[in-house]
């Protein structure tokens, strides 16, 4: 039986700072990959970068919400224990993740995070090295786009948080960066290595480690994603970013790691190669099914316990089977298992509060909570359907044709296509589909076998 106060603090944790990347120490951290070196993604990771010379790139790749956040940090500590100075910079502070990116104001976000991150070093000799790059960028921005009649002023105090806010809530600013300087891009990318250089050189310099390795790990960027009339272009110009311009994204003596959006890997063959040359590293969902979509016991515990860590009086509000049922209908997306289970809570609370009497959970607040979720994933195209359902029989992308690439694109971004890894990388419809799926698809076979799209049928 739950009371409202304990449905509150359930509701509360799993909201503000529960809801945040963590610290590996934090104690609501829970390992989830950790228990098998040979299935741990962050492990293969940071053995990458520990055996990588003057410098590297490595991609991150997952779905928006299921843990890649506190994960970096996890790589982070075990870094810094191996002695390495690292930048953990959070994208979303510096980059318009609706709006298509290009090689400029790509460059230009990315130098304004580690700037600031310079600026809040504990390193003092760093700050200057950090406001000397933003007043050569000023000058040069200044003869290009006009920086004066904006009021942008970089040159003093806080100049790469002011940048990075105009390049993420300006689109006018951020497409005059694009147009202005679409043929000073060597100056820019120059600009940008010199100022990684004397950051590297100054890291060492301090320590007194010459061979220090310093490590830039680049958090969010799988956020960009298409939205509405934009989204093929929002595609193309990720595509043309990490692809077309990959030589571009490699700095001197740096060591980085980019998050990139899982349909980027659809988008883009070989994209490791182009990148780094190393494998890309998939962050999957929590494994709660097989491949044959039966429960995974193991998964449903992870899932369980990162509940429990945040309130030990969790089964009062949820029981344990319905805690599974919330778990199962998430896919094992973090995000989307926190919320049914807050969306749980809320619903017994406000019951509480309203009747005056006491509530316990219940077929009928599942369902609600459950459905709410699934509307949001619906309506699905026939066509879609078709396609998501043999991606659901073959457990891969079921891809026909090239041209079908953007559509697999929006398929990964919007969540109806979940990531797994139990022994190698494989796809699923999100469990909520499933139903509606098999049903469009049972009943639309008989007229795709007769006419319509043949790569569809």
């Amino acid at each position: 039986m739950a009371d409202a106060d304990a449905l509150r603090e359930l509701y509360k944790t799993l909201s503000g700072r529960g809801a945040l990347p963590l610290e590996p120490d934090d104690p609501y951290y829970v390992p989830i990959l950790e228990s098998s070196p040979e299935s741990d993604p962050i492990l293969a990771l940071w053995q990458r970068i520990d055996l990588a010379e003057s410098e590297s790139v490595n991609l991150l790749t997952g779905f928006r919400g299921n843990g890649k956040s506190t994960e970096l940090r996890r790589l982070k500590r075990m870094l810094e224990q191996d002695g390495c100075r690292v930048f953990l910079v959070n994208m979303l502070d510096y980059v318009f993740m609706t709006k298509a990116p290009a090689l400029s104001d790509f460059i230009i976000s990315l130098m304004a995070a580690l700037a600031r991150a310079a600026e809040e070093a504990p390193e003092k000799e760093l700050a200057p090295l950090s406001r000397s790059f933003w007043e050569r960028l000023h000058d040069f921005l200044s003869t290009r786009i006009e920086l004066d009649n904006i009021g942008l002023d970089l040159k003093g105090p806080g100049a790469a948080l002011k940048l990075g806010g105009k390049l993420k809530t300006d689109p006018e600013f951020k497409v005059r960066i694009q147009e202005r300087l679409e043929g000073h891009l060597t100056r820019l990318v120059d600009d940008a290595g010199e100022f990684v250089v004397k950051l590297v050189d100054a890291v060492r310099y301090n320590s007194g480690e010459p061979d220090r390795k310093v490590v830039l790990l680049v958090d969010s960027l799988e956020q960009l994603r298409g939205v509405g009339d934009d989204a093929q272009s929002i595609y193309d110009g990720v595509v043309e970013l990490f692809s077309g311009q990959a030589a571009n994204l490699s700095f001197p003596k740096l060591h980085v790691v980019y998050t990139i959006p899982p349909y980027l890997t659809a988008l883009t063959a070989s994209l490791g190669r182009i990148l780094g040359g190393n494998p890309i590293t998939q962050w999957p969902n929590i494994h709660v099914r097989d491949k044959h979509g039966k429960p995974d016991p193991a998964g449903l515990k992870v899932m369980e316990s990162i509940i429990a860590k945040r309130y030990s009086r969790w089964s009062q509000c949820v029981p344990g089977p319905y805690l599974r049922q919330l778990a199962e209908a998430s896919g094992g997306d973090l995000r989307d298992f926190f919320r049914l289970v807050r969306e749980s809570t809320l619903s017994l609370r406000t019951r509480i509060r309203v009747t005056g009497a006491e509530a316990t959970m219940d077929d009928e607040v599942v369902r609600r909570v459950v459905q709410q979720l699934r509307n949001e994933l619906l309506p699905i195209a026939e066509d879609d359907a078709r396609w998501l359902a043999r991606i659901h029989e073959s457990k891969n992308a079921s891809l026909k044709t090239e041209k079908d690439l953007s559509d697999l694109a929006r398929f990964l971004d919007t969540n109806r296509i979940m990531n797994y890894l139990n022994g190698e990388p494989w796809y699923d419809v999100h469990p909520l589909l499933v139903d509606e799926i098999e049903r469009i698809a049972s009943e639309t076979q008989g007229s795709s076998e007769t006419g319509g799209d043949p790569c569809r049928a």
